[in-house]
């Protein structure tokens, strides 16, 4: 790995005595890490079902070290949407972010999704998860990673930070800001991330970060939490953005993250070495993370809530049918129906793109489920066919299935847990897994 000398000037002056031991580790592989997701799992299920070698990570409690000899993410267990695969550190921020049951979370930098995830892990269906990301390229991974996950309680938006701040004035219980950055902590992943490093560019990550940050400030309630977090090593862009932000907003004070992996942050002044910092001889790549709690009292802005909508007669045939559970809350917009385990929020002024569960659409007077809707968490289903391990590895890839039973549409299982829907014909599974995910 060929790195900047500027680069490695500055490792220099932040490691000291450790400098060395640093770049030992970067000839390293790279730890691969998975996180067990406890919304449609436990961790002794998925390690009688998948085939993984596994040590626990001090990162989170529901995170593990894992050796794998094939490829994690063509599992069916995988597909099924009961592990994620991370790595290993970054896991940190979620658990200093801590959120709870009926909490109202933003994550402000969300894609591809892997703390959002484990931040609808926390919650379960029980709260709201707002997930924003600006880039557009970055959003369709985004959506696929909260549909297998079985999210049934997030908002996902594109939009740049200060729309969801002018959406959501003191909204959110928590807030997640995992901005975008240098990248330093990536740079045994990432070629790419070592290739686009300078000077320069750090100074153009702190500036805008300082901007996300301050945007983050405004959708939070007093005495809500902000969490802000990077995957880069240099003072410029943890430490120092932080005392910027601490220095603009007298009502935000730093908190100890109440944790005991990583070390103390590079500075003292308003307490910032509560924060913590994750090296690459830590454990994981590397992470930065702070805690920061708002004064004051609310001003108590309010959000509007959208009116149940009344779900179309097609629509509600086939969720008698299907489901031994109904969604609590219903939205149909342009013949597509929406289900939530959370109240629908309006987001005034911001480009929606998906609003909790998308069950499916009203097509020429009959109601078409969507794959989301087959793998909601909160889905629980009375049509199901369960498939043997054989069986799940042709329907990944896409084949039809011989299986004689009745018409209709199933819930396609995999030990009891959804891989996607089938509509049959008596004799065979119509396949209905989406194509741009199947195995190839």
């Amino acid at each position: 790995m060929l790195m900047n000398s500027l680069f490695l000037e500055q490792m220099k002056e932040l490691l000291g005595d450790e400098y060395e031991q640093y770049l030992a580790v970067l000839d390293q592989p790279a730890g691969r890490g998975i996180r067990v997701n406890t919304l449609k799992t436990t961790a002794d299920e998925l390690f009688e079902l998948a085939d993984l070698t596994v040590q626990k990570s001090p990162f989170a409690d529901n995170g593990y070290y894992v050796k794998a000899e094939s490829s994690l993410g063509r599992m069916n267990a995988y597909k099924a949407g009961l592990f994620y695969v991370q790595e290993p550190s970054a896991s940190s921020a979620v658990t200093i972010l801590d959120p709870k049951p009926g909490m109202k979370v933003l994550d402000l930098c969300a894609a591809p999704g892997s703390k959002s995830t484990q931040i609808a892990e926390k919650l379960g269906s029980d709260g709201f998860l707002c997930l924003n990301e600006y880039m557009k390229n970055r959003i369709q991974p985004l959506v696929e990673n909260v549909e297998q996950h079985g999210i049934s309680n997030a908002m996902i938006l594109n939009n740049d930070t200060a729309d969801i701040a002018k959406a959501f004035p003191e909204f959110f219980d928590a807030v997640l800001c995992d901005a975008p950055c240098s990248g330093e902590g990536m740079f045994r992943k990432e070629e790419e991330a070592v290739r686009q490093w300078s000077p320069e560019y750090v100074e153009l990550c702190a500036q805008r970060q300082r901007e996300i940050l301050d945007n983050a400030e405004k959708c939070l309630k007093p005495g809500g939490v902000l969490v802000y977090s990077t995957c880069t090593l240099n003072r410029i862009e943890n430490e120092q953005t932080v005392l910027h932000f601490l220095n603009a907003h007298d009502n935000m004070v730093m908190e100890d993250a109440g944790v005991t992996f990583g070390r103390k942050a590079l500075i003292s002044d308003h307490h910032i070495d509560r924060a913590v910092r994750i090296f690459p001889m830590d454990g994981g790549e590397g992470h930065f993370i702070a805690k920061m709690r708002k004064q004051g009292t609310s001003q108590n802005e309010k959000i509007r809530t959208l009116p149940q909508s009344r779900i179309p007669s097609e629509a509600d045939a086939f969720f008698r049918e299907m489901l031994s559970t109904q969604y609590p809350y219903h939205y149909v917009f342009r013949d597509r129906v929406y289900g939530g385990s959370a109240p629908f929020f309006e987001a005034k002024g911001c480009r929606l793109i998906r609003n909790q569960v998308y069950l499916g659409e009203i097509i020429k007077k009959r109601f078409e489920p969507s794959h989301q809707f087959f793998m909601s968490s909160y889905s629980s289903f009375r049509r199901t066919v369960q498939l043997s391990d054989e069986e799940a590895e042709k329907y990944l890839h896409g084949e039809q299935i011989p299986h004689p039973c009745a018409k209709g549409w199933y819930a396609v299982m995999w030990h009891g847990h959804a891989l996607g829907g089938a509509k049959s014909d008596g004799t065979y599974l119509k396949n209905k897994y989406p194509k741009q995910l199947r195995l190839r």
